[in-house]
């Protein structure tokens, strides 16, 4: 079969698929109505045999048997949406008010949709066997939902996982694919200085919890430009800052709460030592007690350098060498499709949703709009990529 023909004719179907899960956009662990709606599209192609529920959630696995023997090959998807207001004003703009697709996943959950009813149409050619992953919580950091569907046999007797991210920093069809270092392990943390209050005019009869914040933050910037190796990444962001509740009275208490996020495993476990130090120190120098509270999120996202080679190799095949690149740097946000590649040899790509001239409107922006022509392009990479295995 003709994939990239297949996929082309296969676009319209894949639009009115797309702009329905983009009109009803559900948030983590909320996911129920799209995965009915991608059960009821994957019942209409026939040919898998599916589990729903699974571990619990809202997550889908269907499998497909090839006519031939050979490997067992998983595609995934994530499908659930963020706590954002539209403001694209697109006709299929988000019906549930507050939710979004803002990060394309709807896109996603199309893109293996149409690779689902490709791989039916070659199941006489098709070897081994495919098995699709609808994962629910992607965006659910640092918990995310990977590993629940890994727990729950996603990834049981599995040769190779691949998966696709639209990408807004990337001209519109061009995928993107690095070799090893994709995308940044995200941690979360907490930290709480306790003090005690004072009247602002006695400040001497108080310990400060908001100047032991100060000082903790402007330590906290020291980590990376005194302690990471300089040809290794990691960032450091302070997202919240709370201390005081009235002008001339001096704060008793002060909470922070940030994240972290590195490439290398051994400069994350340096981050979070200095961290607990540094909060630790601060707060002995003035009197303080301070408690961090670390939260372990995603890994950060390696490609194996076999699979992420085939994934270009087969994007190439179906629209030629200028559609693929391979991204000089990696990304500082996150993806648990981490885990799956942690497991499991595979890769993750970018596929680039950005027409020529127009306004790139980041990941999670109320205006993100991927270009739509794109679906097909993803439908037939996932189909390519899981026949050639």
């Amino acid at each position: 079969m003709d994939v990239r023909k297949a996929a082309e004719e296969l676009q319209p179907h894949l639009v009115e698929l797309r702009r329905d899960f983009h009109a009803h956009p559900e948030t983590s662990g909320n996911e129920k109505e799209t995965a009915a709606r991608v059960v009821k599209e994957l019942e209409s192609i026939g040919g898998y045999n599916i589990r729903t529920g699974v571990n619990g959630t809202n997550g889908v696995l269907a499998e497909i048997q090839g006519a031939k023997p050979g490997k067992t090959i998983a595609l995934r998807a994530d499908m659930d949406a963020l706590s954002v207001t539209e403001s694209t004003g697109l006709p299929c703009a988000s019906v549930n008010p507050g939710i979004m697709h803002a990060c394309g996943h709807d896109n996603h959950i199309t893109m293996l949709l149409g690779a689902a009813r490709l791989l039916r149409l070659s199941q006489g050619e098709l070897k081994g066997t495919v098995r699709l992953i609808f994962q629910p919580s992607e965006e659910k950091a640092p918990t995310g939902g990977s590993r629940t569907m890994i727990a729950g046999g996603a990834l049981e007797n599995v040769d190779a996982v691949y998966g696709l991210h639209v990408w807004p920093n990337l001209p519109s069809g061009v995928l993107g694919v690095r070799d090893d270092q994709m995308m940044a392990s995200s941690d979360h943390w907490f930290a709480h200085i306790e003090g005690a209050s004072s009247h602002g005019a006695q400040p001497d009869q108080g310990r400060d919890a908001l100047v032991a914040g100060t000082q903790f933050l402007q330590v906290l910037q020291t980590i990376v430009s005194r302690n990471t190796d300089p040809l290794k990444s990691a960032v450091i962001t302070v997202g919240l800052f709370r201390a005081g509740e009235r002008y001339n009275v001096v704060p008793g208490s002060c909470d922070m709460e940030g994240t972290v996020r590195t490439y290398d495993p051994d400069v994350r476990k340096m981050v979070e030592r200095r961290i607990g130090e540094a909060l630790d120190g601060v707060c002995r120098a003035l009197g303080c007690e301070g408690k961090l509270t670390y939260e372990h999120g995603y890994c950060s996202l390696q490609n194996h350098e076999a699979n992420a080679a085939f994934m270009r190799k087969t994007y190439a095949k179906l629209f030629g060498a200028k559609s693929v690149v391979v991204p000089r740097y990696p990304s500082m946000t996150a993806e648990d499709f981490a885990f799956y590649v942690a497991e499991k040899p595979g890769a993750f790509g970018w596929l680039g949703t950005t027409p020529e001239g127009e306004t790139v409107w980041p990941l999670h922006s109320s205006h993100y709009a991927p270009d739509e022509n794109v679906l097909w392009k993803g439908a037939a990479l996932l189909a390519q990529m899981a026949i050639d295995s």
